[in-house]
């Protein structure tokens, strides 16, 4: 009995000690699960602490970064009757600051020993969709719809896309700039532009192309773009559409509120593969009584786009032809010759080395086939120029 007692005795202490180390076995499960749990609510809240500090990390960036960049150049010509053939042209400075990708400013400051220092460009800029511009050279690059108020390179034709010299190939302009609409248009106002892939159209209001002439007056034009195959996905700065055909107007107003001239251009713009080719028609009538129309045909071959050379080659024609129907004096001799054109009809060849990307020499050769004597008569005219430019970016 006493025996059957003590097994009796011995098997509870067995089944108790055994019940307690699985208890104590569950419990030690039950604090590594509650020790994962808070290691991993832990984690989730350095993850969330993280992403704040980036969050205010971006805003101080957006709010302190400004982009600087800029160019200048150093050329000389064979111009006779010149001083020196050496000439420095111009140093530009373009900055850019934005906010969260939606306000941005920008501004281009020229420094040119003939002109002196202005302000070449300078804008405040919304976008509605989309992200920063450029200060100088092409808008339409990606999706988006913005809103500008300052000075800005007028978007008439497509040679305003090449003002800068690090963009345009050739040293010289097309006679569509720089006899025709007497250099680049650049104006202050206010303009709206719209870039939906395929289709582009710009909408402004100027002080005035004349402004300088009659203190006073404004300007209205618009430009529209279509770009049917053109690439939504690209990244490229200096991306030019395989095919852009372009229709611009402007009309302009003197401070009187009549009619002072009116402009319009259509231009066409195409590069695929290592081709390019660009052309642009202006005719430009003023009330006043003076008629200008001309045009460019300019077409290359880019040998860096099939990694061959950094070279770029160019040839370009264009003319330029002026109707002069103001009879400026009562001399018969003056009234005889109003009403005639003066012409001018040009050919170019041009290279542009790319040094390292950010120095480009250019070499450029141009001959006047065609020139009528009141351009002959002046002094600088010479049928055959060369020219050599060395252009430094930064």
């Amino acid at each position: 009995m006493v025996n059957r007692i003590f097994r009796v005795m011995v098997c509870l202490s067995l089944i108790c000690n055994l019940a307690a180390v699985v208890f104590a076995e569950k419990t030690e499960e039950q604090r590594l699960k509650e020790l994962e749990m808070r290691i991993d609510l832990l984690n989730a809240k350095i993850e969330l602490l993280e992403n704040q500090l980036y969050e205010v990390d971006e805003r101080v960036h957006n709010l302190t970064e400004l982009k600087i960049s800029g160019f200048f150049d150093v050329s000389f010509s064979n111009y006779k009757n010149q001083p020196n053939i050496f000439k420095m042209g111009i140093f530009e400075l373009d900055v850019e600051h934005s906010y969260e990708n939606k306000f941005q400013v920008a501004a281009a400051l020229v420094f040119d020993d003939e002109e002196g220092t202005y302000l070449g460009v300078g804008f405040i800029d919304y976008a509605f969709i989309g992200g920063p511009v450029p200060p100088r050279g092409r808008l339409f690059i990606e999706r988006g719809f913005h809103i500008q108020v300052g000075r800005f390179d007028v978007p008439l034709g497509n040679d305003w896309n090449y003002v800068s010299a690090v963009k345009r190939y050739t040293v010289t302009p097309p006679l569509t700039t720089s006899q025709l609409m007497e250099g680049n248009y650049n104006d202050a106002g206010l303009r709206l532009f719209l870039n939906l892939v395929s289709f582009n159209y710009s909408i402004y209001s100027t002080q005035g192309i004349e402004q300088k002439y009659t203190y006073g007056g404004i300007s209205y034009g618009t430009r529209i773009g279509l770009t049917p195959f053109a690439n939504p996905y690209t990244v490229k700065t200096d991306y030019v559409p395989s095919f852009e055909l372009g229709i611009s107007y402007l009309y302009d107003l003197d401070n009187d509120g009549e009619k002072s001239e009116e402009v319009s251009a259509l231009d066409y713009e195409s590069k695929v593969g290592a081709f390019l080719l660009r052309s642009e028609y202006f005719k430009r009538e003023k009330v006043a009584g003076v008629i200008f129309d001309g045009y460019h045909v300019t077409t290359g071959f880019d040998f860096e786009e099939i990694d061959w050379i950094p070279m770029v080659f160019i040839l370009r024609y264009d003319t330029h032809k002026e109707e002069n129907n103001v009879i400026a004096s009562y001399d018969e001799e003056a009234s005889d010759r109003s009403g005639e054109a003066d012409v001018l009809a040009r050919a170019t060849t041009a290279i542009r080395f790319n040094i390292s990307n950010t120095s480009f020499l250019k070499l450029e050769y141009h001959k006047y086939l065609e020139a009528s004597e009141r351009y002959k008569s002046d002094s600088l005219f010479s049928e055959e120029l060369y020219y050599v430019q060395l252009v430094i970016t930064f």
